[in-house]
């Protein structure tokens, strides 16, 4: 199996497990869906300005490689997820049970009831992905990544979902910078690093040579 290591520099080195999944082509040339899924979705690249700068950022998305994984829980006991990785991004967000639409009855959702330590908030925001886009509201409860723990974490719960119906993660953990967080939460990297269970707020990824699937 492919595996990716989530690591984490401090005292000791944490690795997180990914599993290796069939490409969307192949999920959807399997169903004879792939020429309409690339007319119905067709990417658009998405452009990011700084203020006081002319610098451009231009978000690339290769449909046909592979998608990798990451186990992670939430809540308090805690409730396991398959979450994708994105550097793209800044937020983490998962299905909730105030989420009615198809995309969401077909993953796993956060069951808020069900965690003594789950505190929501009255604040909403939207992402929009190259093939998806989310409306969520943001909450606040305990997320482990393998042995890292970030206690009172802020994250987005959906409340709707669009596109993502036919993908196999719940939902995403984004790794990028906090300035373009489209919720205002701080990632869970930089607050794990002001929380002190990471000496300096850094990641990096391993790929195997094992092909197999």
């Amino acid at each position: 199996l492919v595996v990716l290591g989530l690591v984490a520099f401090s005292e000791c080195i944490v690795k997180i497990p990914l599993r290796r999944v069939k490409t969307m082509r192949k999920t959807l040339s399997g169903k004879n869906m792939l020429n309409n899924f690339l007319k119905e979705h067709a990417y658009r690249l998405s452009q990011i300005s700084f203020r006081g700068s002319n610098l451009t950022t231009h978000p690339l998305r290769n449909i046909k490689d592979l998608v990798y994984l990451a186990n992670i829980t939430i809540g308090t006991p805690p409730q396991e997820f398959q979450v994708f990785l994105d550097t793209g991004s800044s937020d983490l967000w998962v299905p909730s049970d105030f989420c009615t639409s198809p995309a969401c009855s077909k993953h796993v959702r956060f069951r808020h009831l069900q965690s003594s330590t789950f505190r929501l908030t009255n604040k909403t925001f939207s992402i929009t992905y190259g093939s998806g886009r989310m409306k969520g509201v943001v909450a606040h409860d305990t997320v482990r990544i393998g042995d890292l723990v970030s206690t009172d974490q802020p994250f987005g719960l959906s409340v709707e979902e669009y596109g993502f119906d036919h993908i196999p993660f719940d939902g995403i953990l984004g790794l990028n910078y906090p300035k373009i967080s489209s919720s205002g939460a701080i990632p869970i990297f930089d607050k794990l690093k002001n929380q002190g269970a990471i000496s300096e707020p850094v990641f990096a990824f391993y790929l195997s040579k094992d092909e197999q699937e």
